[in-house]
């Protein structure tokens, strides 16, 4: 009898080693689960040299990665796997008509939130269809800037320990699809605008961007495109922008402006403390882009967006805020999409 207790009271201390470990253990096995390695740290150090070979850093600009042109090395996206990309037919007499109708403008090709407006003398159709939006690719130096105003916006599977896996990650891959595929230098700016200390911060952040994008257009005056990379905020129920491109699911894009200017009961109130000499030029860039789209990828493209003040778009003529999925959409649907996004800026400003 006395062995027999013995025996179990030996089997219950067992069990109750087992449990105290299983609770001590458990939380950093659940920690490692819902925090995933970082996407550049996932593959051995010659996978990591293959798909992502050394960059050389502008003297100066500590957080500026230089993209130099060169052959791909890699899978950026799915896209990769195709041989051809499609290229822009001219416009039909019969369409170039329909986009001189500003009611056709205002509900195929723009969208104006409530609070501005959008006047008919915005839209000069046949100017903004002429004019040269092209770049010089043979200049030294670097041709496009990348930065990200809100470097913190995440997507559904990003994890906020590891900015790369958002939207900065993103614009990374952009950087390097125009510099191995289309031969553009392009510098792509990490600097963090709303996070301060460590936290986030988006309170001030375009006041806080301005001094340095602005030193950086100074320090590099062959760029001449700038590019501010966002992802978009819906709310928790709405779902994720998702269209299929060549059968890859693929987060929508959004070319966005402001205009400067508030609707008051219906009254455009020009916003005198926030001038952009170059807003007609940024209103023809994503006229164009958003033409470009519709007949590239049609539906990839939502309408472009105007709201009432300036953001990061008054220090080049050639600027765009770009929106990229929302919250909802995955890293790989939002990377997916610098292909086609890359493949429609060339389109505009290589003139292909």
């Amino acid at each position: 009898m006395k062995k027999q207790l013995l025996k179990q009271r030996m089997v219950l201390s067992l069990l109750l080693i087992c449990v105290v470990a299983t609770f001590q253990v458990w939380p950093r096995l659940v920690q490692d689960i819902q925090e995933p390695m970082p996407l550049w740290l996932s593959t051995s150090s010659a996978e990591l040299h293959a798909t992502h070979p050394p960059r050389a850093i502008v003297v100066g600009l500590e957080d500026v990665v230089f993209t130099p042109p060169g052959p791909s090395s890699g899978p950026a996206s799915q896209f990769e796997q195709l041989t051809s990309r499609p290229k822009l037919a001219p416009l039909s007499q019969e369409y170039i008509d329909s986009l001189t109708n500003f009611n056709y403008l205002t509900n195929r090709i723009f969208l104006a939130d409530p609070e501005t407006i959008l006047l008919p003398s915005d839209i000069d159709v046949h100017n903004f269809l002429e004019a040269d939006l092209t770049i010089d690719t043979t200049v030294d130096g670097p041709q496009v800037l990348i930065f990200h105003t809100h470097s913190a916006e995440m997507f559904a599977d990003s994890n906020p320990a590891y900015p790369m896996t958002g939207v900065m990650g993103v614009g990374r891959y952009l950087a390097q699809i125009l510099a191995e595929h289309y031969g553009i230098k392009t510098l792509h700016y990490t600097g963090r605008f709303d996070v301060i200390d460590g936290r986030s911060h988006r309170g001030g952040s375009y006041e806080r961007m301005e001094p340095v994008i602005r030193q950086i257009l100074a320090d590099n005056p062959s760029i001449q495109l700038v590019i501010d990379l966002h992802r978009d905020g819906v709310g928790p129920y709405a779902g994720p922008f998702v269209r299929y491109v060549d059968g890859i699911p693929t987060a929508q894009i959004m070319f966005f402006n402001g205009l400067s200017r508030q609707n008051r009961n219906g009254q455009a109130i020009n916003i005198d403390r926030l001038p952009n000499p170059y807003q007609r030029e940024n209103l023809n860039f994503s006229f164009r882009l958003q033409l470009a789209a519709n007949q590239l990828y049609p539906g990839l493209a939502r309408r472009v967006y105007l709201r009432a003040f300036r953001y990061s778009l008054h220090m080049m003529p050639l600027s765009t805020l770009v929106e990229v999925g929302n919250q909802h959409n995955t890293l790989r649907q939002a990377k997916n999409a610098m292909y086609p996004l890359a493949n429609i800026i060339t389109a505009v400003v290589l003139g292909e």
